[in-house]
């Protein structure tokens, strides 16, 4: 009986013996694929970048770009986070769409104003970034107008103004964006957010040409109610950020596409 069993224990070592070489097959294909993944994961995440910037161009909201550091490039509306830095790639994109000298001139007001809404106090309700379209001035809606308003509140004035008499030197054209969140308004003055966020462009230019002497023909007053969020809706943090000015120095890549309109 111990003859069999030492018998059968042999005939099934000898069996197993080919697992090691399989074994070992399998580890490299295994290396071989992660290899493949890492590559594949590379080129997905940089065409990623590239689709997002482009967005950016088509006046989407989700663009690539920094921020001051009053806010987040897709936050601002309630201020004071951190600003994300500007990365090598980033910039190159930035640079190559707009030009070294056009993106150097943003980058110049830009930290003009971050370092002028620091020494105000404003630094926590205005944030800035620049991305495809140019360079972005976020502003909370809730420091210009009152709930269901596109009145400009007086007492707030002053920090339009003071933004806006920074942006008087450049000749570029401006976008004024206005941005609501999704709670429905349903008023007889405004009976959608379209409306009302449509008035309050409108009374942002007003103050800009009325106070601040900017070029009528200079200025595109735009609503876009609650369809632009860069924030959840579904929170009331990110319903306070969605509700929001956006004034926009715009990159002259644009100017064509301006003059064309009115002709």
């Amino acid at each position: 009986m111990s003859k069999k069993r030492e018998q059968a224990h042999q005939e099934e070592e000898a069996g197993e013996a080919w697992l090691l070489p399989y074994s070992d097959l399998m580890t490299l294909l295994l290396a071989v694929f992660i290899v493949l993944f890492a590559v594949s994961k590379i080129d997905s995440e940089k065409a990623q970048k590239i689709a997002e910037q482009f967005s950016g161009v088509m006046m989407n909201d989700n663009y690539g770009g920094y921020s001051s550091s009053g806010g987040t490039s897709g936050g601002g509306g309630g201020g004071g986070q951190s600003g994300v830095p500007l990365s090598r790639e980033n910039q190159n994109e930035l640079e190559s769409f707009m030009g070294e000298y056009e993106f150097e001139k943003m980058e110049t007001l830009k930290a003009e104003l971050d370092e002028s809404l620091f020494e105000e106090g404003m630094d926590q309700s205005v944030s800035t970034v620049i991305d495809m379209r140019g360079l972005v001035i976020r502003l909370n809606n809730a420091i210009l107008f009152d709930s269901g308003s596109a009145e400009i509140k007086q007492q707030s004035e002053d920090t339009l103004l003071h933004v806006a008499e920074l942006l008087n030197t450049v000749d570029n054209y401006i976008r004024i964006e206005g941005h609501t969140d999704n709670v429905p308004i349903r008023r007889k003055t405004y009976p959608s957010n379209w409306e009302l966020s449509t008035a309050r462009a409108v009374s942002v230019v007003k103050i800009l040409i009325d106070k601040c002497n900017f070029s009528p023909d200079k200025l595109i007053a735009v609503g876009y109610g609650e369809f632009k969020p860069i924030e959840d809706n579904d929170t009331e943090e990110g319903r306070a950020k969605n509700r929001r000015i956006d004034i926009i120095v715009l990159s002259t890549k644009y100017d064509k596409l301006e003059e064309q309109l009115v002709k």
